[in-house]
């Protein structure tokens, strides 16, 4: 079918990734390789799609598929930019997590490095397939932009997209004046005292950047429910919610035990979904 047509050319790109992402590793001893390709690879892969379905139906009959582009782009450029800016692609830009990862490995190399190779390279990037494969299993059916329901669904994602940078640009801030007062030597107080941020978003819940980039791909999966209905290719999303609920408890780990006060912040707020009690009322400011 079209669309199984429309997966092939992918497939030898998934098998490039896995063999260049696994040789930098074993080179370089840095195992965030597929994090420099996270917010590439998806767009790139939508991209290849859209030009498939175009080449077979012509652009007027694609439209959707340009928008689902044209979305992934946008997310991949974000998490691009945001990724140059913390050094994500210079020799030392590898996760901090990682060094915690390997001391619960300890002497276990081999283990270790298999680790790396089946749940990092591989399956990772399979996962970031997975992501678009919703587009892929659209390409046999109707791929025209209309309708009340790619309106809402292409409104939702750029929402969850602002909230998203929102969330960036107040974390990004926050880190700047605080590294900056402890730079200078400064006094602090609230949130740069604990050294945490817990203000703005992050007054109703611990993570809302973690929450708005799992439901993007939920919302992008969206597109293909009126020419599919709901089908298995939800799998990317779903895997990725996984991952990310993995991922978090880490990060949790890894703040509880760095600040004193973030053990009270997690008694308060919520990890990912803000209940509505806190959507509706306003949290107090922190001194």
């Amino acid at each position: 079918s079209s669309g199984i047509n429309a997966e092939w050319p992918l497939r030898p790109g998934v098998l490039v990734s896995c063999l260049f992402c696994w040789i930098m590793s074993l080179i370089t001893g840095d195992f965030s390789q597929v994090d420099r390709l996270w917010s590439i690879l998806p767009a790139l892969y939508s991209c290849i799609v859209t030009y498939h379905a175009i080449i077979e139906k012509g652009v007027e009959k694609s439209t959707v598929m340009i928008i689902m582009s044209l979305v992934t782009i946008l997310w991949g450029s974000r998490l691009t930019l945001q990724f140059v800016m913390k050094g994500g692609y210079t020799h030392s830009g590898e996760d901090y997590r990682w060094a915690y990862v390997r001391e619960c490995f300890g002497n276990r190399k081999f283990a270790l490095h298999a680790f790396n190779l089946f749940f990092i390279v591989i399956y990772q990037n399979i996962l970031l397939l997975l992501l678009v494969f919703p587009q892929v299993a659209m390409v046999p059916h109707q791929t025209k932009f209309e309708g009340l329901s790619d309106i809402f669904i292409t409104i939702l994602f750029i929402f969850l997209f602002i909230v998203e940078v929102a969330a960036d640009l107040q974390q990004q801030y926050f880190q700047v004046r605080k590294h900056k007062a402890i730079a200078e030597g400064s006094e602090r107080k609230g949130d740069y005292k604990a050294g945490f941020l817990r203000t703005g978003l992050f007054a109703y819940c611990r993570h809302p950047n973690y929450l708005c980039e799992v439901l993007l791909w939920w919302v992008f999966a969206m597109f293909s429910l009126s020419r599919c209905g709901f089908n298995w290719t939800f799998i990317g999303a779903a895997n990725l919610t996984g991952l990310f609920t993995g991922s978090l408890d880490l990060t949790e780990q890894i703040s509880a035990s760095k600040y004193a006060e973030y053990k009270e912040y997690q008694k308060h707020v919520p990890s990912v979904i803000p209940p509505i009690r806190m959507m509706t009322i306003k949290p107090r400011a922190r001194r």
